[in-house]
């Protein structure tokens, strides 16, 4: 992958610019992710979220994993 690409989402469909060679400038940044809420995301989806897919990928995995299980 380019320093800098334009990519859709494997989930919405939504074109964006994903930055893997400036990750700490790269939309996906501003969603924080547990290494479980990864994981849930990754069993789903090949490739990079848009950084709204994410954020809703987030809640899904909330509401489907119950809280005692969460950390």
């Amino acid at each position: 992958m380019a320093e800098h690409e334009t990519v859709s989402c494997p989930r919405c469909k939504k074109t964006f610019e994903c930055r893997v060679g400036s990750i700490l400038r790269c939309q996906c940044q501003t969603v924080q992710l547990t290494a479980e809420e990864r994981l849930y995301i990754a069993d789903n989806y090949a490739g990079c979220l848009c950084a709204a897919c994410m954020e809703e990928m987030k809640e899904k995995y909330k509401s489907a994993i119950p809280h005692s299980k969460r950390q």
